[in-house]
């Protein structure tokens, strides 16, 4: 059968059509590159674990989101578990949509600087549902911490900075949601915290 230069035309225009979707498919079907660590948990990131260890995580999180008090169980149980053999990082991300969130994350900030971040991690998750700012102020006062320098740190500029810094970065590479984990620096698609424990463990055997 002759095709006439129509069809001829046409095909071609079909068979580029082709070749462009499947060299998109390659390019999508990719591992993703992973992101540095010290760009993931750059200096003065809040952490737990051995610095040195070949597995680490990065968590961009916020304290009023439900999804992020879902993952925090097994993000702490990981880390207790596994102290020499994982690297945990925690960065900020607090939504917009949740109006205590950055008020919870500058008192997270100001408590590890007196050594308790991790302390006030886990009472901002485990009080989520009744945050507030005499909440938080009860929070610090169960730490016992210095509520002097409490109030000092919490007011000073370079706390906000910080967690300014972590949500800048954070829409840098396209975070728009939380929790949003990276796991050896490449960006994890968990659904549930079992996904992530998966994960993680099955990171933690390969070394």
């Amino acid at each position: 059968m002759k095709l006439t230069g129509e069809t001829k035309f046409f095909i071609g225009i079909m068979g580029t059509t082709v070749l462009i979707i499947i060299g998109a498919l390659m390019l999508l079907s990719r591992p993703a590159k992973p992101l540095a660590r010290e760009q993931l948990i750059p200096d003065m990131t809040p952490v737990r674990g051995n610095k040195d260890a070949k597995v680490w995580l990065v968590e961009f999180s916020d304290f009023q989101c439900p999804a992020c008090k879902a993952f925090a169980g097994v993000v702490d149980a990981l880390a207790t578990a596994h102290p020499d053999t994982l690297y945990v990082a925690y960065r900020h991300f607090p939504l917009l949509q949740h109006p205590i969130s950055k008020k919870a994350a500058i008192a997270a900030e100001a408590a590890g600087v007196q050594g308790k971040f991790w302390e006030m991690n886990k009472l901002l998750f485990t009080n989520q549902n009744s945050l507030s700012e005499s909440k938080i102020i009860d929070l610090a006062k169960q730490l016992n911490l210095d509520m002097t320098a409490f109030a000092s740190s919490s007011a000073d500029k370079k706390t906000e900075d910080k967690i300014n810094a972590d949500i800048a970065y954070g829409n840098t590479i396209g975070i728009n949601a939380t929790p949003t984990f990276f796991l050896n620096g490449v960006k994890l698609e968990v659904r549930t915290p079992n996904d992530l424990k998966q994960k993680v463990e099955e990171a933690l055997l390969k070394l």
